[in-house]
């Protein structure tokens, strides 16, 4: 078993055994089955584009926060020209996604399950919420992968 598959191992089992009931409580009885800070429906399609503006199936463009625009936002500068060199000179396009749900931990820790620590996220608004916490675990990782000894206080 490699050091990534023994972390994910070691993460699951700080859950309670009851986790998947939380979850489910947290997502579709406390939150009515949909994401707490931008409204996605879980399970229905979106269009995606720019800084996770959105459209749902009614063709309702909506920011990042779920309040309507009039349509999808434009893609910023240095996006666009790093994924146009990125992909071989093809321009961003709008993308279709399906919204699943998740209980995230606002305290990143799995520990605490207390209901104001927890929130039904949809996976765009539960990645932006993680960027800082997966950017300094993936870098542990890597280190671990390269074979330095990582210091833990």
């Amino acid at each position: 078993m490699d050091i990534a598959a023994r972390r994910r191992r070691a993460q699951k089992l700080k859950y309670p055994k009851n986790w998947k009931n939380i979850s489910r409580r947290v997502r579709f009885e406390r939150a009515n089955g949909c994401c707490q800070w931008c409204g996605k429906p879980h399970g229905t399609q979106v269009l995606v584009g720019a800084e996770n503006c959105w459209a749902g199936v009614d063709g309702q463009w909506r920011n990042a926060c779920g309040k309507p625009i009039p349509g999808p936002l434009p893609w910023p500068r240095d996006f666009w020209w790093k994924y146009v060199i990125r992909h071989g000179g093809q321009i961003p396009q709008l993308r279709q996604a399906v919204v699943i749900l998740a209980t995230a931990h606002l305290d990143h820790d799995p520990t605490n399950c207390a209901d104001e620590n927890l929130a039904a996220l949809c996976q765009f608004c539960h990645a932006s919420y993680d960027v800082d916490q997966r950017t300094w675990s993936g870098n542990i990782t890597l280190d671990l992968r390269r074979g330095q000894r990582v210091l833990w206080k």
